[in-house]
């Protein structure tokens, strides 16, 4: 049981407070967009978004290590494999000039990558993914991941986790399409 700031000492009130709360900051949150570098700060702040109102150390990163069948980063590398993997993404310009049949495979990629960091003790999934909907924006693509099933995206991420891109690259490529436009809400970096 997480200590929160909601005074919930049971764990399925707790998940159901904490559900609706973040589904309303999310949201929000894809109105008025958490804007940031798409590197682990902003990674940060999505996560601190989302969950502040629950958790006193939402948006930090995590300093124990968790497992969900497989072992996440080890909290110790978190800052530096994710430093080495947000360069990576930078390089890539953020996915700005990625070709049409490429960007559902970088998305994927990152998503997976994102996952096997783990950064936070709890919430990881929801943040990453409100983030890779930010980064797809930023490129001129939307990701729907609505479409997506609970048991779909476990299952992927799980795959992902041993290098099996297959699933997730599946995924990525029946929710990302092209903007229409300019239908970009607003602008991400800064």
């Amino acid at each position: 049981m997480l200590i929160n700031k909601l005074g919930i000492k049971d764990e399925e009130k707790l998940r159901i407070a904490e559900r609706e709360i973040t589904s309303l900051r999310i949201a929000n949150a894809k109105i008025s967009v958490i804007k940031g570098d798409f590197d682990l700060l902003h990674l940060k702040r999505v996560h601190k978004y989302i969950f502040g109102d629950i958790y006193e150390w939402a948006g930090e990163i995590r300093w124990v290590n968790i497992a969900k069948g497989n072992m996440f980063c080890s909290f110790e590398f978190i800052e530096s494999n994710a430093g080495s993997l947000f360069n990576k993404l930078k390089r890539e310009d953020y996915l700005k000039d990625t070709s049409q049949d490429k960007i559902p495979l970088r998305l994927s990629h990152y998503l997976s990558e994102i996952n096997a960091l783990h950064p936070f003790r709890e919430g990881n999934g929801r943040a990453q993914r409100l983030f890779i909907e930010y980064l797809a924006e930023n490129a001129g693509y939307g990701v729907d991941f609505s479409q997506v099933t609970d048991k779909q995206m476990i299952e992927a991420s799980a795959a992902s986790f041993l290098c099996d891109y297959t699933k997730m690259d599946e995924i990525f490529t029946a929710i990302t399409q092209p903007l229409q436009g300019n239908n970009m809400t607003q602008t991400f970096m800064g």
